[in-house]
């Protein structure tokens, strides 16, 4: 399994600052260091020796959560938390339904920064829309 990096996070919030405006104080445009810090811990913890986040959908829904709740940037919170999510998903193989379109992604992560959807419901919308990639562009449900 491929995780992110700290550096990799800090480029994906520099990138859609840059792409889609924003404030970005240099170097690294940090609120809270120490959430990301925590989050990149987190997300490959184990208990007991269990993986505390066992699946990749878990881990994504992870990522995604803690970097807009966690306000670990000054600006562009929720768009670094979607494109950690669905990159760290690409680098392990998988995706997003195509039917999720814009219009849904940006309501199911306007309710992640409202406060209207827990890590849990998040964890849940994840399971369910995650899918698989497979050769020559098709997919199928994980």
């Amino acid at each position: 399994m491929k995780f992110l990096t700290k550096k990799q996070i800090i480029q994906f919030n520099k990138a859609t600052i840059v792409a889609h405006g924003g404030n970005f104080i240099p170097p690294a445009n940090f609120l809270h260091e120490e959430n990301l810090d925590y989050l990149l811990e987190i997300v490959q913890s184990e208990m007991f020796g269990e993986e505390v986040y066992p699946a990749i959908s878990d881990k994504a829904a992870v990522y995604c959560y803690n970097i807009i709740c966690n306000h670990i940037f000054t600006d562009g919170n929720k768009r670094t938390g979607l494109a950690a999510a669905l990159i760290f998903l690409n680098l392990n193989n998988l995706d997003i339904m195509q039917s999720i379109d814009d219009e849904r992604m940006t309501s199911f992560i306007i309710e992640i920064a409202s406060g209207k959807i827990n890590l849990d419901e998040c964890r849940t919308w994840f399971k369910n829309n995650v899918v698989i990639r497979i050769r020559h562009g098709l997919v199928e449900d994980i």
